[in-house]
């Protein structure tokens, strides 16, 4: 490999690497402002977590629940419930979709 290759490797690995970093801070901080019961800012943090990288399945599940629950105590029940049955529906096999499935089913 030549030089500017292996710089362009380098470089490109470490966007990579931040815009992790950056979803993973995101993510938590968003946890952070929901158990400060600060769901604004908590709603702003998971469309920053959103938008950051492409996400895995996981992750878009976890952040769909946490935006119902958030909703949800925001009083906007009906945005939650879509949600939650969206999670039902495309996410039945992950802890999301099962905790979603008795949410709905409490209601």
């Amino acid at each position: 490999m030549k030089l500017p290759t292996i710089a362009l490797l380098v470089v490109a690995l470490s966007l990579g690497a931040c815009a992790s970093l950056i979803q993973t801070a995101s993510i938590s901080e968003a946890y952070k402002h929901y158990e400060r019961q600060q769901y604004d800012r908590t709603l702003e943090l998971i469309t920053q977590a959103e938008n950051s990288e492409a996400m895995s399945t996981d992750t878009k599940a976890e952040l769909t629940y946490l935006k119902a629950m958030t909703y949800e105590e925001l009083g906007e029940g009906e945005i939650a419930n879509t949600l939650y049955e969206y999670l039902v529906q495309e996410h039945s096999n992950s802890q999301y979709g099962y905790m979603a499935d008795k949410k709905l089913n409490s209601n």
